[in-house]
This record gives C-alpha cells, structure tokens and sequence, in this order.
C-alpha cells in the first residue's frame, strides 16, 4: 500500500507535468509571464498561480522544489524555501522529495 507521503508527491508531480506543458508554451510564444496550476499536494487543488517564465525555469532547476499558493504547504513533507507574492517555492522531504526525483 502506498504511503501518504508517495500518493501527496505524485500529486504534486501531475500539476507539475501540465505546467511544463504550459511553460513549454509560454516560452514558444515569448510571453513574460504565464499561468500555472498550484503544485501543491491537494489533488482538488486547481488554483491558478501567475509566475514569470523565469521564475518557474528557476523552481525546476531542482526536481524537488514546487510551487504553491501561500496556505497550501504542508511542513509533513515539505519546506518553505521562499516566499513572493502570495506564493512559495517549496521544497520536498523525505519520501515526497524521492518521488519527485523519481518523477522527473
């Protein structure tokens, strides 16, 4: 039986699979700024986040950081690496962390 942990990381690892996507776009048609999905664990969670091509390139650098609405981090499994703008770059831990790499 999967744990919490493992079924919240690969949660999170489908919103960050369509935001690629999105970035992706974004990128192919010069745009600044583009709309993602929350990445947070809450498969609900369909919140829209406004961030800068730039800024999302950053938050994949690490196939552990994800981006999320203020409110929506969960301190089980991950840390606050950085907040702006009503948004954080979280970090994954422990078995969220490994299924994120193992998702890359």
């Amino acid at each position: 039986m999967e744990s919490r942990e493992a079924r919240r990381g690969r949660n999170e690892a489908v919103f960050r699979e369509v935001n690629e996507h999105i970035a992706e776009l974004g990128e192919r048609s010069r745009a600044g700024v583009i709309e993602i999905l929350c990445e947070c664990a809450d498969r609900t969670c369909a919140e829209p986040l406004s961030v800068s091509v730039g800024e999302y390139e950053a938050a994949r650098a690490a196939p552990t950081t994800f981006i999320v609405l203020d409110g929506h981090e969960d301190p089980s499994i991950e840390r606050i690496v950085r907040r702006h703008r009503g948004r954080l770059l979280v970090e994954k831990l422990g078995e969220a962390a490994e299924v994120a790499i193992a998702t890359e």
